[in-house]
């Protein structure tokens, strides 16, 4: 499949982009005061609820009509130094009446992932026990780590899972020194190899970067359910998100598919692209069959 015209416009873009800007922006995030979470569009369109959940928060859109009953909670990406910005992407779900829970989880440098990890295992405990209906999780880039994270974390303390879970461009391996990584960086026009591990280092707080609570790729991946993962053939998490995709060939419990994206960048949901839409309306089929 040849990726569309305006993928390959912004791929061309992205890579005129200096790597020492990208790695900057990744290392030295702006100031945060405590910044509104929810577009005002979104509040005039959907019934929005915020909540504080200890030093994160977690903001829940619904339509105002009847809705399919299905409720996703969705951590987003952003090396885990940059905030939440991903409404756009889970607008396909909004507009198919289910209901989504974006969680602005606490971030590095000011929390690091002893304070993260807990966080989001409160804020999905909160939801499951407020929702009737299923519970998804999505998570994309270091929010489909996380989101990795947290199914690892819930099946190790007996706790509710989700029905299904979708991860789109997972970043699962925060070491990144396998040469294969190594040279897919040099042709991703978009991830800054240099500015992710100096998030990384940020996020850790001193702790091994092959902790499993870090790199769940290195974590048991049995009994984790049935996953649909997404990478793009021109992003240097491809290496690792099909390493992960073999491991879990042989763990117990675990379905885990992964989707290729041809010809398509890091994080494509995400972006103005028509490939975007198409592989959300593909990851709310995965869910909805999931149940």
């Amino acid at each position: 499949m040849i990726p569309s015209l305006q993928t390959r416009a912004l791929a061309a873009t992205l890579a005129a982009v200096p790597d020492r800007l990208i790695a900057r922006a990744l290392t030295h995030p702006p100031r945060r005061g405590w910044p509104s979470l929810v577009p005002g569009r979104l509040s005039s369109a959907y019934a929005v609820d915020v909540e504080e959940v200890g030093p994160g928060r977690v903001a829940t859109a619904r339509a105002r009509r009847p809705t399919t009953g299905r409720h996703v909670v969705y951590l987003h990406g952003g090396a885990y130094t940059l905030g939440p910005a991903h409404w756009a992407a889970v607008r396909p779900l909004l507009e198919g009446g289910w209901t989504v829970s974006m969680v602005d989880y606490p971030l590095a440098p000011e929390h690091t992932v002893d304070v993260t990890v807990p966080t989001v295992v409160d804020i999905w405990l909160r939801t499951v026990a407020r929702t009737e209906g299923p519970v998804d999780l999505m998570g994309d880039s270091a929010g489909g780590g996380l989101a990795l994270v947290l199914l690892q974390q819930l099946r190790d303390q007996g706790l509710p899972r989700p029905d299904g879970t979708v991860l789109l461009s997972p970043w699962v391996d925060l070491v990144m020194a396998d040469p294969v990584t190594i040279a897919a960086a040099a042709h991703d026009p978009l991830l800054s190899l240099p500015g992710l591990r100096g998030a990384a280092r940020l996020y850790a707080g001193g702790r091994d970067l092959s902790d499993p609570v870090l790199s769940p790729i290195h974590g048991g991946l049995h009994d984790l359910g049935r996953i649909q993962a997404w990478v793009g053939t021109h992003e240097m998490f491809l290496p690792q998100c099909c390493r992960l995709a073999d491991l879990a060939l042989g763990a117990p419990g675990t379905d885990l598919t992964l989707r290729l994206g041809h010809g398509l960048l890091h994080d494509w949901p995400l972006m103005p692209v028509p490939e975007g839409p198409r592989t959300m309306l593909a990851a709310m089929d995965f869910l909805a069959a999931a149940s």
